[in-house]
């Protein structure tokens, strides 16, 4: 869950478009529409972030009194230290700049608080050293994160709930990914070279991305488009003229992994 744009327009309009903490007087976004500043959870919405409350419902990490607009360096150092800057500590700051610079709301809110909440969806990640877990509970939740990395490549582990953290869903659709290429490959009819690769690539496109990483209800359908497209090739067909099936089913196949 994200804040609604209600809740953020009436959060900017309340901060008189500053930053929240004492002295600070750094504008939220400037003039010309740049973000310089950033919506701050006072109690964290992932459980293990600065001053997290277990007790807290969803609606109420995402409401309008769990929220303060602070600037980029303000933010990271209340988040830095939460024994420091507790969630009383927090409140009480808002509530400050609230009574210094509050105001009703304008036409012009709607932009900023669309502005506002399309900065929180975007999360850039620095830390090259630790694990990093999308969509998932407890975890970095965003549209996009951009990983700055020493290595050469970054390897993606499928989040809980996904395809690829299933080990029997897993592996069955790569047995059904190798089926079809066998079949498919075997073709000699065809006017171009065979593409191993292209059929995860059909997947992606189709299901809008890498296998491992679908919903886990995303299975079934996945498996029938698997099992279309091994049908449709010309060896599978003459196969099944044959009375020879082209794969196992799921229940099947699992039987084989224990």
């Amino acid at each position: 869950m994200r804040p609604s744009e209600t809740t953020i327009k009436r959060l900017f309009a309340m901060s008189g478009n500053l930053c929240a903490f004492p002295g600070c007087a750094l504008p939220i976004v400037e003039a010309v529409g740049t973000v310089t500043g950033e919506i701050c959870h006072i109690h964290a919405r992932n459980e293990g972030g600065p001053r997290f409350d277990a007790t807290q419902s969803e609606d109420e990490r995402q409401s309008f009194a769990n929220l303060v607009l602070l600037c980029r360096r303000h933010h990271k150092m209340v988040d830095a230290e939460p024994d420091v800057y507790s969630a009383e500590a927090l409140e009480e700051i808002k509530r400050l700049r609230e009574e210094e610079m509050g105001r009703p709301e304008e036409a012009t809110d709607a932009f900023y608080a669309k502005i506002l909440l399309s900065d929180l969806r975007r999360i850039e990640v620095t830390n090259n050293s630790g694990n990093i877990v999308i969509d998932s509970p407890g975890s970095i939740i965003a549209a996009t994160v951009n990983v700055k990395s020493v290595r050469k490549t970054v390897k993606i582990q499928p989040a809980a709930g996904t395809i690829g953290a299933d080990l029997k869903a897993s592996l069955y659709i790569q047995y059904m990914i190798s089926r079809y290429n066998k079949f498919a490959s075997a073709d000699k009819s065809r006017d171009t070279k065979f593409s191993y690769g292209a059929i995860t690539k059909n997947i992606e496109t189709k299901f809008r991305g890498p296998w491992r990483m679908l919903a886990i209800e995303d299975f079934d359908a996945l498996c029938a488009y698997l099992q279309q497209r091994i049908n449709r090739t010309r060896i599978a067909k003459a196969n099944a003229a044959k009375g020879f099936r082209a794969f196992s089913s799921f229940e099947e196949y699992a039987q084989t992994v224990g």
